[in-house]
């Protein structure tokens, strides 16, 4: 079923271009500001905005399942598509490619701060590049795969749990001992995923360059999540780091990201048949 339910997802993303009709998360930060009243403790805050909504999905799920293997079936498709990342990733980094292409550091500057880049710290074009490059690989590490991967394992539930602990995250109001808890265990979450992804680009990517990145980081506990991603994206796109010190990430890194991406998700999607019809 899992596979089926991912097939679902994928085709209506393909369609719709966005998963935002089940993206709603107005509710949820609501929920994050009563917590903040219920709970003076950081740890209750935490366990109440992550786990006590899985806690009672769970039992919403069970009741389902108890009544119809179909109704659980339709009703996983939009839990998944709520667990998919937040905004057109895609959009973005076709948008600043093309600003790149044009020399329109305006509009490449807008969609590079849609991304997440600071640009209050970028110094010219090479340092921008790189930084969309980075942000971008980690938007589309998110976007996709670590929702397949926890659904794969943990069904709906494991999911939504990564998805619930992302957005209380990434929340601009929560006090620093409720983001530092979230943020390491958002880390623990995507820590065996990001390696899952970084073999995948070595097989969809330049091998020699991201299997030695691989290695590198495999069994690494320090580096972040974001910083992985971007290691296994310059070994996928055959940039090492003399190449960045003297002549920066260009735009045809950039150009090569979406499809890496989208080869490495056909190649997820061939392996999950495969051990499905096993």
């Amino acid at each position: 079923m899992s596979f089926i339910v991912i097939i679902v997802v994928f085709g209506l993303v393909q369609y719709w271009g966005t998963a935002q009709v089940f993206q709603r998360d107005g509710r949820y930060f609501e929920w994050i500001e009563t917590t903040k009243a219920w709970f003076p403790s950081d740890s209750a805050q935490l366990l109440a905005q992550v786990l006590l909504p899985v806690v009672l999905l769970w039992c919403a799920l069970g009741v389902i399942e108890s009544v119809s293997s179909l109704l659980l079936f339709l009703v996983s498709i939009p839990l998944l598509m709520f667990s998919l990342g937040r905004g057109d990733f895609q959009e973005w980094l076709k948008g600043y490619c093309e600003a790149s292409h044009r020399n329109d550091n305006e509009v490449a500057t807008e969609y590079a701060s849609r991304l997440g880049v600071n640009a209050e710290d970028i110094s010219g074009w090479p340092d921008l590049h790189r930084q969309t490059l980075r942000k971008a690989g980690y938007l589309g590490f998110e976007r996709w795969f670590t929702a397949i991967f926890w659904f794969v394992l943990l069904g709906p539930l494991g999911a939504v749990f990564y998805r619930l602990t992302a957005i209380a995250g990434s929340a601009g109001d929560q006090s620093d001992e409720v983001r530092d808890l979230t943020q390491r265990l958002l880390w623990l979450l995507e820590w065996p995923v990001v390696r899952l992804l970084g073999l995948s680009f070595a097989l969809t990517g330049n091998f020699v360059g991201c299997i030695h990145n691989w290695k590198e980081c495999l069994l690494c506990l320090k580096r972040p999540t974001e910083e992985v991603m971007e290691h296994y994206v310059h070994g996928a796109l055959n940039v090492n780091g003399e190449e960045i010190t003297q002549e920066g990430i260009t735009e045809q890194e950039l150009d090569a990201l979406i499809p890496l991406f989208t080869r490495s998700l056909i190649l997820w999607l061939c392996v999950l048949a495969v051990l499905t019809i096993v």
